[in-house]
């Protein structure tokens, strides 16, 4: 875990990130516009290639300049990385309207679908690039990347799997002639969620973020036992990072909002949010002298097999904290 003494001034945490709407922005224009997007694409080929008239050699040279694009694609990427990348990437949304409009206007000649491929395949693979790398950018060390490259590839496997069944209702109720849309509007929209975003990303200080919450006393093993009450977990959850905010305050600690809707949309943050919190305990603990409570890789593992466990363990610590400080209010 990276400690409070590593952290650069200017440097993002995971914590940072995903507690920012830049963060969700980026990944929100993602999956618009690679995993919704190639949903549709995927889904209408089999249609293209009857429409269009297309011969198997002729497809099967398509797919592969599909391919061989999608791995140029790290060229944009880099440009986009080094450059403006918020700009970048609206540019690589259009180039995959384009792309997309060449491949499904009906009156294309072969040269332009082929032209649509490459436009498609260059596009797609430099923001499936380029987002992770923006993100891994704004801050140091493995975990914020695991975190946030997780994040991204979690999503967008999830998200092209629910689009899949989407597109093919859309196509059943309306025919082939809305695929068009179903491809393009994802990637239109994407772009213009970008213009929400902005332009500096993660570049400079991170804002101010979070809030501390007045910390409660709480038997371990009650907290244990109310994990099994319907959203409790999530309510602990948002409690816990205000209050230990409040007693062992940190960066790589999410803010409460944060900690609540990053468990809900990606429940495998919730693993990390939990060891980041007895991280910041044991931290605050060894300022004062004291042994560390637990390791967070324990944690981690309870969280992952036995929620419950790891929340007592959690809650114990924070009751530790609070027994060393009478000056805190205790129930």
């Amino acid at each position: 875990m990276t400690t409070e003494t590593n952290e650069q001034p200017g440097a993002w945490t995971w914590a940072d990130q995903v507690s920012s709407w830049r963060f969700w922005g980026l990944l929100i224009s993602y999956l618009l516009a690679v995993s919704l997007g190639n949903a549709a694409l995927n889904m209408a080929l089999p249609f293209l290639r009857k429409a269009a008239g297309i011969s198997t050699a002729q497809y099967g040279s398509m797919v592969s300049v599909r391919v061989i694009a999608t791995g140029f694609g790290f060229c944009l990427a880099w440009i986009a990385i080094k450059w403006r990348p918020v700009v970048s990437l609206m540019f690589l949304a259009v180039l995959k309207v384009c792309g997309l409009i060449l491949l499904f206007h009906g009156a294309t000649p072969l040269w332009a679908r082929f032209a649509g491929w490459v436009l498609v395949g260059l596009s797609t693979g430099a923001i499936s690039l380029a987002v992770p790398a923006i993100i891994a950018g704004g801050r140091c060390g493995a975990e914020a990347f695991l975190v946030a490259f997780g994040v991204v590839t979690t999503f967008g496997v999830i998200v092209g799997s629910v689009a899949s069944y989407g597109v093919g209702a859309c196509i059943d109720a309306w025919g082939m002639g809305c695929i068009v849309y179903v491809a393009v509007a994802p990637v239109v929209v994407g772009a213009l969620i970008l213009l929400t975003v902005r332009a500096e990303l993660f570049t400079g200080q991170p804002p101010d973020r979070g809030y501390a919450l007045t910390p409660l006393k709480r038997e371990p093993i009650t907290v244990a036992l109310l994990f099994f009450v319907p959203f409790y977990g999530l309510y602990w959850l948002y409690r816990a990072h205000g209050e230990v905010s409040a007693v062992a305050p940190s960066r790589t600690l999410l803010s409460p909002r944060g900690a609540l809707l990053g468990a809900i949309f990606v429940p495998f943050l919730s693993l990390v949010a939990m060891a980041s919190l007895i991280d910041a305990l044991n931290r605050k603990r060894q300022e004062r002298g004291r042994p560390r409570l637990r390791s967070p890789v324990e944690i981690f593992l309870w969280a992952f097999f036995f929620t419950p466990v790891a929340g007592a363990l959690i809650q114990s610590g924070i009751n530790e904290l609070l027994t060393e400080q009478p000056e805190q209010p205790a129930q």
